[in-house]
């Protein structure tokens, strides 16, 4: 079970869904929620001497106070009203540092797509993916397309590719996994020829759900040919109604962790369900 869950309470276009999906999996969980509302950054060129005179400067910070003040009120409110425990950070710095330092002290962030027409200097389109490698703990992205009254986590779509990011993000969905009704795990271009060597068996990991308790899984396996390998996992959630979709996050670079390999950019893209990255 989720015992903590941070939500990220900045204010964009998701903000109101995003407090939902928190609130559903915290009331199914029994978990208490933390809600991290950041600073709004303020634009570089807009500080410093001769920038923008300092009554108006002051006047846009009192107004950025006030706006973090009524998130909270909002955020406590309802979750009261779900009947869910639940506090309000409201930390300075970075957004991304803020999020990914309280994400480590909880099961698991919530945070939101960026929509590329949102996309801005202050909130990049790359901010998502920047906390998942840095926070340490999964994180939970909500489409901005999502519907805030769909289930999360009831029928999920778990991505194999026996490697040692999927086998990460395989322990680290186990509170969800424990609680799904509904468990399809899928492979995409399944590696035959190397199982066979390595005496691999698929009822290895039916052996492996078995003894955690979660639902017993359809194994799925399908081709990444003329589609691409994100794509291919988006059809298969699709195809089989998963309401989530749980795996590795991939970056191309060693030595520049913040460039994804183009599976995991397709799934922060494009993604129709939330996913759940594990890095």
């Amino acid at each position: 079970m989720l015992t903590r869950i941070a939500l990220d309470l900045s204010k964009d276009g998701n903000h109101a869904r995003r407090i939902q999906v928190a609130i559903q999996l915290a009331a199914r969980h029994q978990a208490e929620l933390i809600g991290v509302c950041p600073d709004i950054p303020i634009h570089p060129y807009m500080r410093g001497e001769g920038r923008t005179p300092e009554g108006i400067m002051a006047t846009l910070l009192e107004q950025i106070a006030q706006e973090k003040i009524e998130i909270k009120k909002q955020f406590l409110k309802q979750a009261a009203l779900a009947g869910i425990k639940a506090q309000c950070r409201m930390p300075k710095g970075s957004v991304q540092e803020v999020l990914a330092m309280h994400a480590r002290s909880c099961d698991l962030l919530i945070m939101s797509q960026i929509d590329d027409v949102e996309a801005t200097w202050a909130i990049p389109e790359s901010m998502a993916e920047s906390v998942i490698i840095a926070a340490g703990r999964p994180v939970l992205v909500t489409p901005y397309i999502a519907n805030p009254e769909h289930t999360v986590g009831k029928h999920v779509l778990f991505c194999w590719d026996y490697g040692r990011r999927s086998a990460r993000a395989l322990a680290d969905a186990a509170p969800l996994l424990s609680n799904a009704s509904t468990l399809t795990i899928l492979t995409v271009d399944p590696p035959i020829k190397m199982l066979q060597t390595l005496d691999i068996q698929q009822e290895d990991m039916l052996a492996y759900c078995a003894a955690h308790g979660y639902p017993q899984p359809k194994l799925v396996n399908t081709t990444s040919e003329g589609v691409g390998i994100g794509n291919a996992i988006l059809n298969a959630a699709t195809d089989h109604a998963c309401d989530l979709i749980v795996m590795g996050l991939y970056n191309r670079s060693r030595v520049r962790e913040w460039i994804l390999g183009g599976t995991s950019k397709t799934l922060l893209q494009s993604m129709t369900v939330p996913v759940l990255f594990s890095h």
